[in-house]
C-alpha cells in the first residue's frame, strides 16, 4: 500500500508518516515548505513540493493530481483544512484515482460551519458553551469564534482564529457574517478522536490538555491520555448521528466551575496530538489504512491511560506566555511552570518530534524553530 501524506510541516503529518513507515507501507509526503522536519524522516520515503493553497489554489490541484499521477497512491490522509478543501471541489475526479475517506461534503461542510455543529451538538443535549446574543446581560470577556476557520476565497484558502473580546463596544463591532459569540469560561480542554467506518466506531481515543499555547488557550504543548464516560458519551453520540465516516476530532472545553463539558467543535482530519494517541495505543493511520484497504479492523477502545505527550517547541512559547504574558486574571505558578519545563526525561512521556529510532526531524525542529524565535525578535 502507498499514502500520500499532505502538510509534511505538520506534527500530525510526521506522526502519520512514523506509524505507516514502521509497518512497511510507503509513505508519499508532500508540503508547500521545503525546509520542513518531516521531510528529514527515514519513513518519509518520497518527497514533494506543491504550491501553497493559501496563494494559489488552482496550482495546488493541479500539482496533488500530478503527484497522484505519478505515484499513484492508495489513500491521501485528511492532514488540515487548508490542503482539504480545494480538493473537495473536484471530489469526483479526485476519487477516481484515490481513496478520500470521508462523510459526503454536506455533512463535512456542515460541521466545518462551526455555528451549525454547535447548533447539531444542542440538538443532541450536549452542553455547549452560551451564546452571547444579549450583550447587556453578558459578562466580558467573551470568545468570538469564527463561523469557519478555513474556506476559499477567489484562489487562496483563507484561515480565521478565534480572539477574545473585552468590551461592549468591539462585541458590537464583531462582523456577524464571519464570527459568532460565545461566553468564556475557565476549564481545561479536552479531545475525543475516533475513527469511524459509515457510523461505526472503531476507535477511540480521549486527552486533557495540560499545557495551551499561549497558556491562556490555544493548541496543546503537552497532553495526557485519560478516559472520561461523559466524554466518550458525548462524542460518540454527535459522530454515530452524522454517520460519521473516517478520522474525527471532536474538541470540548470542562468548565471549572460544574466539572462539565462543553462542545466546542468537530474537524474531520488528523490532530497535533495524534503522537501521543499511537503511543498510548490507538495507531489512528494504521487502522484508517486498514479500514480503506477492505481489511478487517479490530475494533480498539482501550489504551494507556496516564501517557503524556510533549511539543517541546510549543512548550518553549507556553513558557514563554507563563512568565511574561500580561493582563491576565489567572497565572499558572511560574516557578512551578519553570521546573516543569527542564522535566526532559519525566516517566511515560513522548515526544511529538523526538524519536529513538527517527532522530533528524527532531533536530531539524529545533533549528527550524530557532530560526523563527530570531527572526521574531529581530524582525
Amino acid at each position: 500500500m502507498k499514502v500520500l501524506i499532505p502538510a509534511m510541516e505538520k506534527r500530525s503529518a510526521l506522526a502519520a508518516a512514523r506509524s505507516l513507515g514502521r509497518k512497511g507501507i510507503e509513505v508519499v509526503g508532500c508540503s508547500d515548505e521545503k525546509a520542513n522536519p518531516g521531510f528529514y524522516s527515514k519513513y518519509c520515503a518520497k518527497k514533494y513540493l506543491y504550491r501553497s493553497p493559501c496563494r494559489d489554489v488552482a496550482g495546488y490541484v493541479d500539482d496533488i493530481f500530478e503527484i497522484i499521477e505519478k505515484e499513484k497512491p492508495d489513500l491521501f490522509i485528511p492532514v488540515n483544512e487548508e490542503t482539504l478543501l480545494p480538493l473537495l471541489e473536484r471530489r469526483n475526479d479526485l476519487e477516481k484515482v484515490i481513496s478520500l475517506p470521508l462523510p459526503g461534503n454536506e455533512i463535512f461542510e456542515g460541521v466545518l460551519n462551526k455555528k451549525r455543529a454547535t447548533e447539531i451538538a444542542k440538538n443532541l443535549d450536549i452542553p455547549c458553551p452560551k451564546a452571547a446574543n444579549d450583550l447587556s446581560q453578558t459578562n466580558f470577556p467573551l470568545i468570538a469564534r469564527p463561523i469557519v476557520s478555513a474556506q476559499i476565497a477567489g484562489n487562496k484558502v483563507v484561515s480565521e482564529k478565534l480572539f477574545y473580546v473585552n468590551s461592549f463596544k468591539k462585541a458590537k463591532s464583531i462582523d456577524t457574517s464571519r464570527y459568532f459569540l460565545q461566553e468564556y469560561f475557565p476549564g481545561v480542554g479536552y479531545g475525543f478522536y475516533a475513527l469511524f467506518d459509515n457510523g461505526r466506531p472503531l476507535a477511540y481515543f480521549m486527552m486533557k490538555r495540560l499545557h495551551e499555547v499561549p497558556f491562556t488557550g490555544g493548541p496543546s504543548s503537552l497532553r495526557e491520555s485519560v478516559y472520561e464516560e461523559k466524554l466518550k458519551e458525548y462524542g460518540l453520540k454527535i459522530l454515530t448521528e452524522l454517520k460519521w465516516h473516517g478520522l474525527a476530532m471532536v474538541e470540548f472545553r470542562r468548565d471549572e466551575k460544574d466539572g462539565s463539558f462543553k462542545f466546542i467543535e468537530i474537524n474531520g482530519r488528523l490532530w497535533g496530538s495524534l503522537a501521543l494517541s499511537i503511543c498510548s495505543g490507538v495507531d489512528f493511520p494504521y487502522l484508517l489504512c486498514q479500514m480503506v484497504n477492505g481489511d478487517k479492523v479490530a475494533e480498539t477502545f482501550d489504551y494507556k491511560k496516564g501517557i503524556k505527550g510533549r511539543w517541546l517547541a510549543g512548550d518553549v512559547s507556553y513558557l514563554l506566555s507563563v512568565l511574561f504574558k500580561k493582563k491576565v486574571d489567572k497565572r499558572p505558578s511560574r516557578p512551578k511552570a519553570l521546573i516543569q519545563f527542564f522535566n526532559f526525561f519525566q516517566k511515560n512521556t513522548c515526544y511529538d518530534y523526538f524519536a529513538k529510532d527517527d532522530l533528524r526531524p527532531a533536530f531539524a525542529d529545533i533549528r527550524f524553530s530557532f530560526f523563527k524565535l530570531f527572526k521574531k525578535i529581530i524582525f
